[in-house]
């Protein structure tokens, strides 16, 4: 039996680099898979992919009638929904606090903050149905210190984890688990296409050479430590945050 036998998972931007590995990876292990999209085309290519055992849902994370449409169709499609991925994320152009738009502070946090509240607000009723559940926060290791520049993600990503951990105390008796991922650069367009209004993409000024895992992730490895969290490997872990970042936190490593 694998891992996600009988079991429904969310995956919200499940189009994008590390949100379609998500939901080729929750597929694999056999959940069914509720792909959450604002990009249908991409939406209905990936699910070509897969055998069965998946939908595709128009969900713009920062509308809560998207939400609740979204939760609907999961239960109606699969029987119940057991598992959140909060993936869904934006990243600003660098500039820095003083010259930053009130619309891209307001977008960023809409999507990245907001969009994950919305999102735990309203799969909560579904899994406590399920009878327990899972949900699994994508956060940044740029909500860990400060990054200049990019004001409104390290803004958004740091009140994620007091969200992520708020959530787990409220839901805990429930029997729904709460937790985040803090990646570090990760090879997907995120970091390799410009943000919007950007001029050039993260990885243009990014290199991990110096750090202890040499290269940059991939959307595997994320993927390892999200289906994990989000099994009953994971019972007794809650309110908890892991960094998969080859070390950058750690700084320079020694050659």
């Amino acid at each position: 039996m694998s891992r996600f036998d009988r079991q429904t998972v969310l995956v919200t931007g499940g189009t994008g680099g590390q949100g379609a590995g998500h939901v080729r990876a929750f597929h694999a292990e056999g959940a069914n898979v509720v792909i959450g999209t604002t990009r249908r085309e991409r939406g209905d290519r990936l699910a070509g992919e897969l055998d069965g055992r998946h939908c595709v849902v128009q969900l713009d994370v920062t509308d809560e009638a998207s939400w609740t449409a979204a939760v609907a169709e999961a239960e109606d499609r699969f029987g119940q929904l057991t598992v959140l991925v909060n993936n869904a994320g934006v990243q600003n152009p660098p500039a820095p606090i003083e010259t930053t738009g009130t619309s891209t502070w307001r977008h960023v946090l809409d999507t990245d903050l907001t969009g994950a509240f919305f999102g735990i607000r309203a799969v909560t009723p579904a899994l406590r149905r399920a009878g327990g559940g899972s949900i699994v926060n994508i956060g940044s290791v740029m909500g860990t210190g400060g990054t200049a520049l990019y004001a409104p993600y390290v803004a958004a990503k740091w009140a994620l984890r007091g969200l992520t951990r708020t959530a787990a105390l409220e839901l805990g008796r429930d029997g729904i688990r709460v937790n985040a991922v803090h990646p570090g650069g990760v090879a997907t367009p995120f970091i390799s296409e410009p943000a919007a209004g950007a001029a050039a993409p993260i990885a243009d000024f990014y290199s991990p050479d110096p750090f202890a895992v040499p290269r940059l992730g991939e959307p595997a490895d994320i993927s390892a430590l999200v289906l994990f969290l989000a099994s009953s490997e994971a019972s007794f872990v809650t309110g908890s945050e892991y960094v998969s970042d080859g070390g950058l936190l750690l700084g320079p490593a020694l050659r």
